[in-house]
């Protein structure tokens, strides 16, 4: 089904060899480097065709994984000629229920997404659950990230994975009682997050250890895993800067600790965040997606640059004019920026325009 990554991204070393510098500069607080990642619609109308409600979960695991495989091929051979910063990847889609029903529950699917139910009713309940790994979207999704890379491995393809953080891991089995644990049961709060920080570390290196097995011999194909966690602070978006600090920050950095370095991902929101994130331990890269009716990333560059202290951001923007107008600005840290076209043939129009600015 896939071929070789090199089929995909042609320049695979040259785009490999500016984001490995990029984020070891990061991981120093030194700035100057600025990618480009196009946009164009084949890189996720797929999400529109592919379809989570049609599968049976106990016995469609090889079909959805197939299915999925295809669709992301067919993303990836369509824009191949886009010379951008955009490497391919292979990662099971399941919604965003998945994220947290490895720990306990079931997941409710969605046509495009799912949802988990939060299951903890007291904030110590955690310490009744079954030894994690023993439910059953633990063997599920293990299952599944196999069935993909046997299908996958021989292309090279990398393979990624994102976890919740432990506070976002908390927030999804708690529900909305863990905003009134924070001032009612602090201390027992530490002691779920901490729990979820060990949670994740486990989860994550059984599917290292995954992907290991079938990618240890290919060039990139363990770029996102090997020393790499990927993890969300989206629930830290209704918490002060202050409680982040108290809270978030130990059991993030647990966990970031243990792999050796964090991608992590807010919202512009929260922009206060971006201080916060920022100035834990070894992060390199922070995804900062442009919310509705909040703040523009590309509008508060200057302060950014400040907050970020050299870790990569990852913003987007609405038109290419803003990338010209802000280029000596980007310059000062380390961005991708990401921009939304109409096609391909405009992706690698305006990925080649983006080269000659550098």
């Amino acid at each position: 089904m896939f071929k070789k990554l090199e089929y995909y991204k042609p320049d695979m070393d040259k785009t490999m060899k500016k984001l490995k510098k990029m984020y070891n500069d990061a991981l120093i607080h030194k700035g100057g480097n600025v990618t480009f990642r196009a946009l164009p619609p084949s890189d996720y109308e797929f999400y529109n065709v592919f379809n989570l409600t049609k599968y049976n979960y106990e016995s469609d695991l090889e079909k959805y994984a197939i299915e999925l495989c295809e669709l992301l091929e067919e993303s990836y051979a369509l824009r191949k000629s886009i010379d951008d910063n955009m490497i391919p990847i292979i990662s099971p889609m399941l919604g965003i229920g998945d994220y947290s029903a490895f720990v306990t529950g079931d997941i409710d699917f969605r046509k495009d997404t799912s949802w988990s139910k939060p299951s903890i009713e007291n904030i110590e309940d955690w310490k009744q659950l079954p030894e994690l790994g023993m439910s059953k979207w633990y063997k599920k999704f293990l299952q599944i990230c196999e069935i993909m890379l046997k299908i996958t491995a021989k292309s090279g393809i990398p393979f990624m994975r994102g976890f919740f953080s432990p506070l976002d891991l908390a927030g999804a089995l708690r529900g909305e009682a863990i905003y009134y644990d924070f001032y009612d049961s602090p201390d027992k709060l530490h002691e779920l997050l901490n729990f979820c920080a060990d949670a994740t570390i486990k989860f994550a290196e059984d599917i290292y250890s995954i992907a290991n097995k079938y990618l240890n011999n290919s060039k990139y194909g363990m770029f996102y895993c090997d020393g790499v966690i990927n993890m969300s602070e989206d629930i830290a978006c209704m918490i002060s800067a202050k409680s982040y600090r108290e809270f978030c920050k130990p059991h993030t950095q647990k966990v970031i600790d243990h792999f050796g370095v964090g991608h992590m991902h807010t919202h512009s929101r929260s922009m206060y965040l971006v201080k916060e994130i920022c100035n834990l331990n070894n992060v390199a890269n922070l995804w900062l997606p442009t919310d509705p009716n909040a703040p523009r990333p590309i509008e508060h560059l200057e302060d950014l640059i400040e907050d970020a202290n050299g870790v990569c951001l990852a913003i987007d923007c609405a038109s290419f004019n803003e990338i010209e107008q802000n280029i000596d600005t980007l310059k000062m840290g380390n961005f991708s920026i990401t921009l939304q076209t109409e096609n391909i043939s405009e992706s690698i129009k305006l990925t080649e325009k983006f080269k000659k600015m550098i």
